[in-house]
């Protein structure tokens, strides 16, 4: 086995023993736990106790995070600040390690797209959770095992994945709405939040699944969150995260960055490569206009076009609300 350094090191159970006594005691029927949970639970906790020691992974050279600018030019304040910290990483000769971060722009600037490819660059593990969907904090922290739909959350999931400092992703956190604040009848999502993302309570996370006897280290995760717009998020929120304003690209930036990047993209994620031209012809990107996220779209249906006509048609300008739909058209993140 081998060894991993002190500093790039991380104990996920706090409490390794006492899991292996409480999996014996499950064997045993000891637990107050549904029986059909009963199985599932122990596969995690000996997952777990199997990740006891997990890798923390160090900062990727400058060049990997420089290149997210060739692709993301109107994402340079998000880019500085993501470097001045991966800086303070490698003066502590650390991992990489992240605040919590918050993209606030406006949909479709290319927030998650850019989120996923900065955990790329960092080489760890991501996770996507669409905030609009959250009704409570089960999704992210898990579901107590005397339930009959108990199951492990996002959170531990990913740790289990084998890094200690992964990115987690969610994904419009204004669109959670008055859940934020939770109710009599749901868990408060804000206050699940507010204490994952300090360092102190999140070194003894408790997922409902594993049960709150048997924390885990989650001081490590990496946390980035976007939003289109920052009303209904409270002060005691926002004063954990680093909020950096996006701006839709340029023209220019679209033109002659964003738009050949996306159909680089776009041929590579239908198989398209060599299959159709490798660029876009002069006119056909002229006639693209709009967010990252309705450049994504127009660039489909022109690769519609070319597979019924074999040329690239220039597209006629779209009144907004009005654009036409396909099948995938519906794709592209915010």
């Amino acid at each position: 086995m081998v060894e991993i350094p002190p500093s790039f090191s991380h104990r996920l159970p706090v409490d390794p023993s006492g899991l292996k006594s409480a999996i014996e005691e499950c064997r045993k029927s000891l637990l107050p736990k549904k029986e059909e949970n009963r199985k599932r639970w122990v596969e995690l906790a000996e997952k777990v106790l199997k990740n006891e020691t997990i890798s923390l992974t160090p900062p990727p050279h400058q060049t990997g995070v420089d290149r997210l600018g060739d692709k993301y030019p109107h994402m340079k304040g998000a880019l500085q600040i993501v470097r001045d910290f991966l800086d303070i990483s490698r003066l502590a000769e650390g991992p990489s390690s992240l605040p919590p971060l918050l993209l606030a722009g406006p949909p479709g600037a290319g927030k998650t797209a850019f989120a996923l490819d900065l955990a790329k660059a960092l080489g760890v593990p991501s996770r996507v959770v669409n905030s609009a969907s959250l009704t409570h904090s089960f999704v992210l922290g898990g579901i107590d095992a005397v339930w009959g739909s108990a199951k492990e959350g996002v959170i531990l999931n990913l740790l289990l994945e084998g890094s200690g400092n992964p990115v987690m992703i969610l994904d419009e956190i204004d669109k959670a709405g008055k859940r934020l604040s939770g109710s009599s009848h749901s868990a408060s999502i804000e206050d699940f939040l507010l204490n994952v993302l300090e360092p102190v309570t999140a070194r003894r996370y408790t997922d409902e699944f594993l049960s709150s006897a048997h924390p885990v280290d989650a001081s490590k995760v990496q946390w980035l969150f976007t939003a289109n717009d920052l009303k209904g998020l409270s002060k005691p929120l926002l004063s954990r995260l680093t909020v950096i304003p996006v701006q839709e690209p340029t023209p220019e930036e679209l033109r002659k960055v964003i738009i050949p990047s996306l159909y680089r993209d776009i041929l590579e994620e239908y198989g398209l490569s060599g299959k159709a031209p490798e660029s876009l012809s002069e006119e056909a990107v002229e006639s693209i206009s709009g967010s990252p996220r309705e450049a994504r779209k127009r660039i489909l249906r022109l690769l519609a076009g070319y597979a019924r006509d074999g040329k690239f048609e220039a597209l006629e300008a779209e009144t907004p609300g009005t654009e036409k739909r396909i099948g995938f058209n519906a794709g592209g993140r915010g």
